[in-house]
């Protein structure tokens, strides 16, 4: 195949990204947690049971989140503080907060919370031994996927790893959808690197597929003791052979 021909077959890698709710008022993403604790056990438990505490590391997860808690009249814990001596509230994934939605400025709080029953700001700095309910963070699955390339019987595909993802293990649930029936890939997160690189062969020349990725994790469930897998909705990308 000619470097012309594989630049035309990526050209045809037409990506989707499709997120969305679950069932009373929890995104794919996001779980409230309505059992009042400090947040230093919110976050505990948040990273037993899912991943973390809530990582509202943008604007449009935050008003996500908000319409998501709009009948709620609580403060929920976020995966967000500042350390005494630094000004800067953080995520506990690391990445700086990016937006100013604070209901009022607070320097003694050190932990931040969701107040449900206000409206547009809500952002709330709190002592972290205060007892709140928490939101806690899901898996997230890659907002983008490049298509490295495209051959007759393969592709090859990359994408970054979850800020928020990057210090748990997980895995990436990837099925190839065609005609004649789908295949299911299980892809383990390596732990030593912020970029996963996956290559699918035995691919048939001319054929069209659906190939949808999602992040993935197993933890104990709160309820029944058991093991529970979470599921972030699937990226999807349309590949043409």
């Amino acid at each position: 195949m000619s470097a012309r021909e594989v630049q035309i077959l990526q050209r045809l890698a037409v990506l989707v990204v499709c997120h969305g709710f679950a069932a009373g008022h929890v995104t794919s993403q996001y779980f409230l947690v309505q059992s009042p604790m400090s947040w230093l056990r919110a976050r505990e438990f948040c990273q037993r049971h899912y991943v973390d505490l809530a990582v509202l590391n943008s604007e449009e997860k935050y008003f996500t989140l908000l319409d998501a808690t709009s009948e709620s009249k609580v403060s929920f814990w976020l995966g967000l503080r500042r350390r005494p001596i630094a000004p800067e509230w953080r995520w506990v994934s690391g990445e700086e907060l990016g937006y100013q939605h604070w209901y009022r400025e607070n320097y003694e709080g050190q932990c931040a919370s969701l107040e449900a029953m206000l409206k547009n700001d809500k952002l709330l700095a709190r002592h972290c031994t205060e007892q709140h309910m928490a939101v806690c963070q899901g898996p997230v699955t890659p907002q983008s996927v490049t298509v490295e390339s495209v051959g007759v019987d393969h592709v090859a595909l990359s994408w970054n790893v979850s800020a928020v993802m990057l210090q748990i293990p997980h895995s990436y649930d990837v099925t190839i959808r065609q005609s004649t029936g789908d295949t299911h890939l299980l892809y383990p997160f390596a732990n030593n690197s912020s970029v996963i690189r996956i290559r699918i062969s035995d691919l048939t020349l001319t054929a069209e597929y659906f190939i949808q990725i999602s992040a993935v994790v197993v933890r104990p469930d709160s309820v029944t003791g058991g093991n529970r897998t979470l599921r972030d909705n699937p990226v999807t990308l349309h590949i043409k052979t």
